[in-house]
């Protein structure tokens, strides 16, 4: 019992870190928009798209590869292998994108400004160089210090943020604090403009360095094929996995740069959607950290089918809930979080995206079987073929002119939910779970009946818009509760016992 609770304190700790920092970053989303157009926010959207691809290239797999061989092993020489690996191929790497940003920012949207791929190749080294030492707090069991550090370096980057995009230049244009204007002058360039976006992040991230610099002096630089070759054998096919997850989440962003003309606007406006469908995921994500351990700790229980069925249920009805709360308050959360009118042309996709959040938070509920079972092979085959669906929709549907963005949308809503049929019917062979997805597909009919039936309802009157909006959800959300709120607390109870 003392290690499960261990184990359920260290998850908070890191799901915690995880789940602020996603809203702490999502706090710059109102930011971004009130002081950038449609096209300089899809240079910075387009960009760190390709980072995000970068980050699991730079490590390819390696983190977990570490936890695995060094369990395994009971030695520090993984630690010294991953990391003497990553280190050299970043450098590597980053070399080689820094020196060639002027031919390859043409294949981005900041053709005119290869200084900021040059900042994306240092940002995404630091990034990769610290990731070993990070896994190993984690293996030696300091979630605080992990918490602390991640969280310090993501508030220093927000609080830069606001710095070079908002304090510097009123100081600049004598709006206030005007005696300080010959100290930010030596500091601030207003021709920067969108570049100090990734200067911030740049300077933040260098705070790991000093930050985690135990953990990098301990780090013994060796290279040893033989006792490699395994290392990396085991960390492919998680490379892999994760690239294709991360192009099926954020490749669009990538995409549109080679599909529209103007693909800067396009990102820009179809991003600021897409980011606010994030405000599902960090449930889901969430969900994610304590659900792995629950699931392993109860998988040889043989009450176990049942209980995941029942996770599956209040997992998919909450997850409902909470995209009814979104959809049908479109107009109010828009109004908070997207500062420009021009931000809101894409505000239709958003219950499609929605939905195949909710596909994908089905999907990890899915993927139990394969992950107990030791069959995560099976993962990279969903995840490739996902990304090879989310590729080809961008290619087929996103081309055509009357679809537009829209095709995108649909494009993850089909990639997640083939990546769902595909994992539910090769996981009943394996570790069979009593699911019931016809009530669950009631509950979703009738949500996505509300959103679409209570959106085309415009009041001239804003408020009055918003409080009917609200009266809808809270609706809803009686409904469920009523249909399953009492039914929840009494298996919860008899569970227990």
């Amino acid at each position: 019992m003392s290690q499960i609770r261990k184990l359920a304190s260290q998850t908070a700790y890191y799901g915690i870190s995880s789940i602020l920092g996603r809203v702490l970053n999502f706090a710059l989303v109102p930011f971004y928009t009130r002081i950038l157009s449609s096209n300089e926010y899809g240079v910075v959207i387009n960009l760190y798209g390709y980072a995000a691809l970068l980050n699991i290239i730079y490590t390819y797999g390696l983190e977990t590869s570490y936890f695995r061989f060094t369990t395994k092993t009971n030695s520090l020489d993984s630690y010294h292998y991953n990391s003497s690996a990553i280190l050299l191929t970043s450098t590597i790497f980053s070399g080689l994108l820094f020196f060639a940003a002027p031919t390859l920012a043409g294949f981005t949207t900041a053709e005119s400004h290869p200084e900021y791929i040059q900042y994306l190749a240092a940002i995404v080294f630091i990034d990769a160089i610290v990731s070993i030492p990070f896994a190993k707090l984690r293996l030696d069991d300091r979630p605080v210090k992990f918490a602390l550090i991640r969280l310090g370096v993501i508030v220093a980057t927000i609080a830069l943020n606001f710095l070079f995009l908002l304090v510097f230049p009123a100081i600049t244009n004598g709006e206030y604090l005007t005696v300080l204007q010959p100290l930010v002058s030596k500091i601030y360039n207003p021709e920067i403009g969108v570049g100090y976006i990734f200067i911030a992040n740049l300077i933040a991230n260098s705070l790991y360095i000093p930050l985690l610099y135990k953990e990098l002096l301990e780090i013994k630089i060796r290279f040893n094929w033989v006792a490699f070759k395994p290392i990396l054998n085991y960390s492919f096919p998680i490379f892999l996995m994760g690239l294709a997850a991360m192009f099926n989440d954020q490749g669009y962003s990538i995409l549109f740069n080679f599909l529209f003309e103007n693909p800067e606007e396009q990102i820009g406006v179809y991003g600021s959607a897409f980011k606010l469908s994030v405000l599902m995921m960090l449930g889901i994500q969430a969900f994610r950290y304590a659900g792995e351990p629950f699931f392993f700790s109860h998988a040889q229980n043989q009450q176990a089918p049942a209980l995941f069925a029942k996770v599956m249920h209040y997992f998919v009805i909450f997850n409902i809930a909470i995209m009814v709360a979104i959809a049908v308050n479109i107009e109010l959360i828009a109004d908070i979080f997207l500062g420009r009118p021009e931000y809101k042309a894409a505000l239709y996709v958003l219950p499609v995206l929605l939905l195949s959040k909710l596909f994908f938070g089905v999907y990890v509920n899915l993927s139990v079987w394969f992950k107990i079972k030791d069959k995560t092979i099976y993962g990279t085959y969903f995840t490739l073929i996902g990304a090879v669906i989310t590729l080809a929709g961008h290619l087929f549907l996103v081309t055509i002119p009357s679809v537009g963005y829209f095709g995108s949308a649909i494009s993850a809503l089909v990639c997640y939910a083939v990546m769902c049929i595909m994992c539910y019917f090769k996981g009943r062979k394996v570790f069979a779970v009593p699911y019931n997805f016809k009530k669950l597909a009631i509950y979703l009919a009738i949500a996505m009946a509300i959103i679409y039936a209570s959106n085309p309802i415009a009041l001239d009157n804003s408020w009055l818009q918003y409080g009917l909006d609200l009266v809808i959800t809270v609706a809803f959300l009686v409904f469920l509760y009523l249909l399953e709120g009492r039914n929840f607390k009494y298996k919860s109870v008899s569970t227990d016992r």
